[in-house]
Parts: C-alpha cells; structure tokens; sequence
C-alpha cells in the first residue's frame, strides 16, 4: 500500500517520519503522539500516547515502593472500570509485583476469565497475547516479574464504593537488579547503587508486604 501511495503521490521517498507514512491522500498519516506536516514532532513515546488516547484512568509508576491497586468508587453501589497502569523500572532493572491482595470473579466454565473481572499483564500496549489472571490467581505474598523493566497492566472489572466490596487487587511495586546487564557510561544507572537492597526486598515477599500495609 505504501509504494502505490508514493507512486500515486509522484514520490520517490517517503518524507513521513517518526514512524508516520503517506497515506492515499497525499499527507503524512502520524501516529499517536507525533504532528507535523512530516510528523517530525514527537510530542511523547508512542505507549504513552495510547494511553492518553485509549485509557482516561491510566497512570505511569517509576518510583520504588509504590503500591499499584484498583481505583476506588466514590458513589454509592459498584462502578465499572477500565484502566492501564506502566510499570517501569530504571536502566539494567526489573519491574518486580508482590501481591498482597487479589480477588476477582471466579472464571466461567470454558476457562476464561470473565470479560469485565481480569487483570492482564502485557509486555507492550498493543501486545495481542496479554497473560490473563482472575478469581485467586494471585496468593499474598506472591511475586511477579517482568521479564525486563517495562510491563503493563490492564484492569476491567466493577470496584466497590467504601462500604461495598467487589473485585479488588492491591500489589507492591519494586525493582531489582538485571544480572549481567551493564549501564551506558553515559547514562545513570539507578540500579548501580540500589540494586542489593531492591534484590534483597524481591526475595522477602514478607518484608515488603509489610511495607506495603504501612503504607496504607
């Protein structure tokens, strides 16, 4: 399709950038996050574009020790929610979950989770083969790890109000080191002077479920 748009167009290159390309109109189509005649702004990354496009309730968590939960619901009876959350960790880091909590309806009888109760764990936004969870997938105490420092969750299911309690999950957020991975001498490597007490806290599910209840 591109080279007919070029040829209809009486290109020889496509001037598109940033991932854009020319499109049967003779303009720039430019993905998310980019503008530009030739999409030569690059405004943000493209997964935080998504985001922001596709998932109103979303967030990006970067810092050690955060905890990661379902949002709450103000009213008075459930509210149906849908929202992604980016698990980053730093250079030479691994995302790292220990759950403490995670209680979502119980899968159907073919096997899968139900369409509005799961929490999905995907390696990239767009990711087609997210790992699907529901029901008590997750036992307290339990870790999870990204293969990298980079995952996302996305979560649909019905939260309850203060005083009504629907599906609910809450986990840990931290880092650990990535064995054998060496930092750019021009980039500052957090795990260089943080990655024996991260490692440490990712191996004692106990400590740091601790410190997740403190911080509630």
């Amino acid at each position: 399709m591109l080279g007919t748009n070029l040829k209809t167009c009486k290109l020889e290159n496509d001037p598109c950038l940033n991932h854009g390309y020319m499109g049967p109109a003779c303009s720039c189509l430019c993905p998310p996050g980019t503008k530009g005649k030739n999409c030569e702004v690059l405004e943000m990354a493209y997964d935080d574009a998504m985001l922001k496009l596709f998932w109103t309730n979303s967030s990006t968590i970067t810092m050690n020790n955060t905890v990661v939960k379902n949002p709450e619901c103000s009213g008075t009876s459930g509210c149906g929610v849908a929202m992604d959350i980016v698990l980053q960790a730093g250079k030479c880091e691994r995302a790292v979950l220990t759950f403490q909590d995670f209680d979502l309806l119980e899968r159907r009888e073919d096997g899968f989770c139900q369409p509005a109760s799961k929490l999905a764990i995907k390696s990239k936004i767009e990711d087609g083969s997210p790992m699907i969870f529901c029901h008590k997938e997750f036992l307290p105490g339990q870790v999870f790890k990204g293969e990298k420092g980079l995952f996302f969750l996305s979560f649909e299911g019905t939260v309850g109000s203060p005083n009504l309690k629907y599906e609910e999950w809450k986990a840990l957020f931290t880092t650990e080191r990535i064995a054998g991975c060496t930092c750019p001498a021009s980039v500052l490597c957090p795990a260089d002077t943080q990655h024996s007490m991260n490692t440490a806290r990712s191996n004692q599910p106990k400590a740091a479920l601790e410190a997740l209840e403190k911080s509630e």
